[in-house]
């Protein structure tokens, strides 16, 4: 697929998990997995014995899934406590002792791209120490994406259905740079003292790279509230962030080859990075990008890293 038809392709898919409750959700889960994985079986309730707490598995691997996928995951906290204690103590008595040991259990949870409560996250680390060998995780809406998006195109479409044609949309470009610059701005902040992490290698690549003064200052205001970031890329696919970095790879590359070389040129880089990446040029959006590239040039993916001393 070319980066257009993907895109649209994880807007199809997010609006399948996000439109899927209960059994429907479980079914797309079971759908992605056999697709993913060869060795996957769904289970089907048997009558009055149900599917027995286990709604797939892996033999070979003795990995074990649970789904829970209710309407709406955030006024169902205690619900979704309670059926995991008990389904994961219904699926240890049977399967691990009748069928294949239970070396990862996966509580498959639609949370819809919110996250879950701490208090699951709790339940599941008491599972572990109470069963000893077992690795018990979350399984949540981002990394059925992940999955999803890493099939062959044909599978991809086996879930979605036919992929229209770029061409047919006049604009394909909010795409993920848009989504996640309308995250930052929708993200309701709760100010605190700044306090500007220190970094002598950040500094360094600053220095390096003969940006000025002025771009320091946007950059250590970006980190400041790289937090924000570090909540969009926990609730989404690592696909978003894949493509985020070669979104500002290829910004950078582009305008180190279009502007010429002159003694301030670093410094215009950075703001023909800053102007290309917002949809807008209004303080708010570009406010929010420059927290992007303040991301991305401590993770080396724009401008030139500074070489080691080994």
């Amino acid at each position: 697929m070319t980066l257009e038809e993907k895109y649209i392709a994880r807007i199809m898919l997010k609006n399948k998990i996000l439109s899927s409750d209960g059994q429907a959700y479980e079914n797309l889960f079971c759908q992605i997995m056999r697709l993913h994985n060869p060795n996957f079986q769904a289970i089907k309730p048997q009558g009055s014995f149900g599917d027995r707490k286990n709604d797939g598995f892996d033999k070979t691997t003795g990995t074990y899934y649970q789904v829970y996928a209710p309407e709406n995951i955030k006024i169902k906290e205690r619900d979704t406590i309670k059926k995991l204690v008990t389904d994961f103590e219904g699926l240890y008595k049977y399967w691990n002792e009748q069928v294949a040991s239970i070396k990862k259990f996966h509580y498959v949870v639609n949370d819809k791209y919110k996250g879950i409560y701490p208090t699951l996250a709790v339940e599941l680390t008491e599972i572990e120490k109470a069963y000893s060998g077992v690795i018990a995780k979350p399984f949540l809406s981002k990394d059925l994406e992940d999955i999803c998006l890493e099939l062959s195109d044909d599978k991809i479409m086996q879930v979605i259905g036919f992929i229209p044609n770029p061409a047919n949309f006049s604009i394909i470009e909010p795409t993920i740079l848009a989504e996640v610059i309308s995250f930052v701005l929708d993200f309701e902040v709760q100010y605190s003292p700044e306090n500007i992490p220190n970094d002598p290698d950040f500094d360094k690549k600053i220095q390096f790279n003969n940006l000025s003064k002025n771009v320091k200052r946007l950059l250590d205001n970006g980190r400041i509230q790289g937090y924000i970031l570090d909540r969009y890329f926990n609730l989404n696919s690592n696909f978003t962030k894949d493509e985020l970095r070669n979104k500002f790879t290829y910004l950078y590359s582009e305008a180190i080859k279009n502007i010429e070389t002159i003694e301030d040129k670093s410094d215009l880089v950075f703001f023909k990075i800053l102007k290309d990446a917002s949809p807008k040029q209004t303080k708010a959006v570009q406010d929010a990008v420059l927290l992007l590239m303040a991301y991305y040039f401590e993770y080396c993916d724009i401008f030139e890293t500074p070489p080691s001393k080994d």
